[in-house]
């Protein structure tokens, strides 16, 4: 495309664009005012639960997949976006180990389905006694009869 030339196509993008941001100028209005406060409240509890839902998936799925690294990627990246709340532009301590776990999960199950291996499940750092009353299935290894 030549600058300055404008096609039908182009034309067509810019007044989609353009119909696209009255609309949610619109929106915005009718939400009213919302404080940064609240705002905040309610993308923590979305993000919290797009990763208890990862981290359920991970725990409960019969067998886990490169499904269950891209929820983590997407929960860890859907964390990243807490920052815009912040001041100084980091995440509180909590949410920085929910990122790291997301991050660390994400990597070690490519890493073992790369490697033909079966990812471990659960939280490798959690203390013994949390491992116990988790909701993990046990394997039944009974022999047929």
């Amino acid at each position: 495309m030549v600058r300055g030339v404008q096609t039908e196509q182009g034309t067509a993008t810019k007044n989609y664009l353009i119909g696209e941001i009255s609309d949610l100028e619109e929106m915005k209005k009718l939400i009213g005012q919302i404080s940064k406060e609240d705002m905040q409240v309610a993308v923590e509890n979305f993000v919290l639960s797009v990763f208890a839902a990862a981290d359920k998936d991970e725990r409960t799925c019969p067998e886990v997949t490169k499904n269950q690294a891209i929820s983590f990627k997407r929960a860890g990246d859907f964390i990243m976006v807490l920052t815009l709340f912040q001041s100084n532009g980091t995440l509180t301590e909590e949410w920085q180990k929910r990122q790291k776990y997301c991050v660390y999960k994400a990597g070690t199950i490519m890493k073992s389905l790369k490697a033909g291996e079966v990812p471990v499940r659960g939280n490798p750092f959690e203390p013994e006694e949390e491992k116990q009353n988790s909701t993990l299935p046990e394997p039944t290894h009974e022999q047929p009869t």
